[in-house]
């Protein structure tokens, strides 16, 4: 394995437009909404889009089997609509799923700065009712420390087809056309996966993406937060009630060991 000297591992972010960060474990399964969702595969059919309309429609294909949302527990896949609030050089591109006429989710935002005249900085940011709190991903690569843990480095996304898209001269922001009850014909919803089978189509991805939980698009993440919609229905959506029960479980199971050890500890005494 080839291996860089400090002041090569210095030099690599100005290089490329970015900062190095440490590496953190990732689990697969959050317990969360979310995991219907990968993040990383949204990120990588945000890369490759020519427009954020072709976005839109890759991400709600059955074909590319990256939206796996029943958010209304109704057996059948969610549509997702994609709503770009741009302000100046910041875009914040929100996915949201209607529940009803009246009730709408966020699922994630696409955060993205124009940081210079060929640099751009993004992050998608799930929404804490569907992911948690502060669940973040963001493109990277890894390089060799030696006998250190690898190191992680920032992309500049500036070449990405669909941000040169997005900050094109003709580019109006882009709002999709579809709401409850009216969706495109060539939309289809289909009976969601189980997670592990949906985990295997897309864990491949998390090779260029990774998990962080610091805001570096701070600009867009304070226009996402003007827009931003939640429902209380998702409260109550199973996967939260299996994700409070296990934490319940997890609670009495301290508890337990706990008592256990001190029952022992008197015992020993």
């Amino acid at each position: 394995m080839k291996r860089y000297s400090l002041k090569t591992l210095f030099l690599i972010p100005a290089l490329i437009g970015g900062t190095i960060i440490s590496h953190a474990e990732e689990t697969d399964s959050l317990g969360m909404i979310g995991d219907n969702l990968d993040l990383n595969a949204v990120l990588e059919t945000f890369r490759t889009a020519n427009s954020i309309e072709e976005f839109e429609n890759s991400i709600n294909s059955s074909e590319s089997k990256i939206n796996n949302l029943d958010l209304n527990e109704d057996a059948e896949t969610d549509y997702i609509q994609v709503i770009d609030n741009a302000e100046g050089d910041v875009h914040a591109i929100i996915l949201r799923v209607d529940l009803s006429n009246e009730k709408s989710q966020d699922i994630a935002v696409i955060e993205i700065e124009k940081t210079g005249d060929q640099n751009a900085t993004i992050q998608i940011v799930g929404d804490e009712e569907i992911y948690g709190e502060d669940y973040i991903v963001e493109p990277t690569t890894s390089v060799s420390t030696g006998n250190m843990p690898p190191a992680f480095v920032i992309i500049n996304v500036w070449n990405w087809s669909s941000i040169r898209f997005i900050y094109g001269p003709s580019y109006k922001p882009w709002r999709s056309p579809w709401r409850w009850g009216h969706y495109p014909n060539t939309w289809k919803p289909w009976k969601p996966y189980r997670w592990r089978t949906y985990h295997n189509f897309h864990k491949h991805h998390h090779h260029s993406y990774h998990v962080v939980h610091v805001h570096r698009v701070n600009k867009a993440h304070k226009v996402y937060h003007k827009h931003r919609r939640t429902s209380n229905h998702i409260k109550h959506h199973q996967h939260h009630n299996n994700h409070k029960n296990q934490n319940k479980k997890n609670g009495q199971q301290k508890k337990h060991n706990k008592s256990h050890k001190k029952g022992h500890k008197k015992h020993k005494n």
